[in-house]
């Protein structure tokens, strides 16, 4: 079954509606919408490994798409990275012009060079030592004709927390670009570009280009704007009969203030709110659902309920403070408090 089919995209809203409710889950579960900042996140990556319409892949450079977590930068990856399957037909033996990898919790140098050979079908990663299968790494990349790698979750090896591992990651990415034959996408948090904007040697191979995914604000008519418009979009791929108005001024601000603008977090909340439409049969998604779903999530001391209660009394979130970063050289990349 295609994703395209899978996630209710073909489906008209009175069929997606008459779905029995397993499916009507799964759609609601892997709805994808377009939005504006899994546009602009796609078309950076799509300009760092193309940067020519009609040109050759670019080569010997380091990208870094960075944000906070469930802003969407793996999604838009893995999204990204399916646009370029493995041709496995050829005579030369497999091509893979784009590899994606997952790096895992507390990556150091073994699990980096496991992982990335684990994708690229490099060796027995339980048998050959580490060096060694790094050799068979960059043969196998070289051999693919792999144009872009992509390294999601680098803040699993790009930490301070464990120097010894981040400095034999450094390294390994280093000796990948040297091959002078793919560029290297690397996805992590905010603070982890700064890890690597500190490494003349990586910052070095072209300049550090980057792109930064934020999550909506509610500070500006435009960005209310926006998350209103997604918040629409969400809803009409709902697998109701009816709409629930998601995209209305009073809807999209209680949204807001549950999710702080979080992709990730809209999804995932409007899932939960709609499994409980599904359980009482209900035409569309009520705000009772909405606020049912709230109130599984709500902070431990907090009674206030924005699907209940008038939202001008809502209580400050309490967020963790994070640095307001801003270019001040986009040739270089650098960043300022």
């Amino acid at each position: 079954m295609s994703e395209t089919h899978r996630d209710g995209e073909t489906l008209s809203r009175a069929e997606r509606a008459a779905k029995p409710a397993r499916e009507r889950q799964l759609i609601m579960k892997n709805l994808f919408v377009g939005h504006d900042r899994f546009e602009t996140a796609t078309e950076a990556v799509s300009r760092f490994h193309r940067p020519v319409k009609d040109g050759v892949p670019d080569f010997g450079s380091l990208f870094v798409l960075a944000g906070d977590p469930r802003t969407g930068k793996s999604y838009a990856l893995r999204r990204y990275a399916r646009g370029f399957p493995a041709d496995l037909t050829g005579t030369e033996g497999i091509v893979r012009p784009v590899a994606y990898v997952d790096l895992p919790v507390g990556c150091n140098k073994s699990g980096f060079v496991t992982a990335v050979a684990g994708v690229l079908n490099a060796g027995d990663v339980t048998r050959m030592k580490v060096d060694a299968l790094f050799g068979n790494v960059l043969n196998a990349l070289v051999k693919q004709r792999v144009e872009l790698l992509i390294l999601d979750e680098v803040q699993e090896a790009f930490t301070t927390a464990r120097p010894g591992a981040l400095k034999d990651c450094q390294g390994l990415v280093r000796k990948i670009l040297n091959l002078g034959t793919l560029n290297v996408a690397a996805a992590g948090l905010v603070e982890t570009y700064g890890i690597m904007a500190a490494d003349t040697q990586l910052e070095g191979r072209g300049g550090l280009p980057h792109h930064i995914m934020l999550p909506y604000s509610w500070d500006s008519k435009e960005e209310r704007a926006l998350f209103r418009l997604l918040c629409a979009e969400i809803d009409s791929r709902l697998p109701f009969a009816a709409k629930s108005g998601l995209g209305s001024q009073w809807f999209a601000a209680r949204l807001y203030w549950v999710t702080d603008g979080i992709i990730g977090r809209l999804k995932d909340f409007t899932f939960s709110a709609g499994c409980r439409a599904l359980n009482d049969g209900a035409e569309r998604v009520e705000v009772g659902h909405f606020a049912d779903a709230w109130d599984l999530i709500r902070p431990v001391g907090m009674n206030f309920n924005p699907f209940r209660d008038d939202i001008d009394q809502a209580p400050a979130r309490v967020t963790q403070a994070k640095p307001t970063l801003q270019p001040k050289d986009p040739a270089q990349g650098a960043f300022v408090k």
